[in-house]
């Protein structure tokens, strides 16, 4: 009796821990918070733009990404994932707003800003770089001051 009792406690015990994690399932998928995170430069930038959409802004998880390249941080939002009142505030017919922020000193400054399919940063040997799609599929590459073509040998073009 013993031995069935104690199976039934462990399977108590573990039901209760599964309902534990599932809640994080639950968080609703777009929330203040995702902004609220962000640096005060960014979010001073998102208010003025919360303004122009009608009523307080939310955002999904992946609004915001990041990627380090040696002291440099770079920061990507997403605003197909950022929810406001006004959707052609922040999106339009060739696609959704993307913007790049450099973050460094505890100051950020946009850096590249387009109305685009998608924008995904990437590592591009010991610097960062921008894969855009949406109308042509175009790289471009941090140059220590901006976002510039990548320009390949011909013969990586062809491969």
């Amino acid at each position: 009796m013993s031995v069935l009792s104690g199976s039934v406690l462990v399977f108590a015990v573990m039901e209760n821990e599964a309902k534990g994690r599932s809640g994080i399932a639950k968080e609703p998928p777009y929330a203040a918070e995702h902004i609220d995170r962000l640096p005060s430069d960014i979010r001073r930038s998102l208010k003025r733009l919360e303004r122009s959409c009608g009523k307080q802004a939310t955002a999904a998880h992946y609004f915001s990404t990041t990627i380090a390249a040696g002291e440099l941080l770079f920061r990507s939002l997403h605003f197909e994932d950022f929810a406001c009142g006004r959707r052609e505030a922040v999106c339009r017919f060739n696609g959704c707003l993307h913007e790049i922020y450099l973050e460094s000193d505890g100051r950020s400054r946009r850096v590249f800003s387009a109305y685009v399919s998608d924008v995904k940063l990437i590592n591009i040997g010991d610097t960062v770089g921008l894969e855009i799609t949406g109308g042509r599929h175009t790289k471009l590459v941090w140059n220590g001051r901006a976002f510039v073509p990548l320009y390949l040998p011909r013969k990586d073009i062809e491969q």
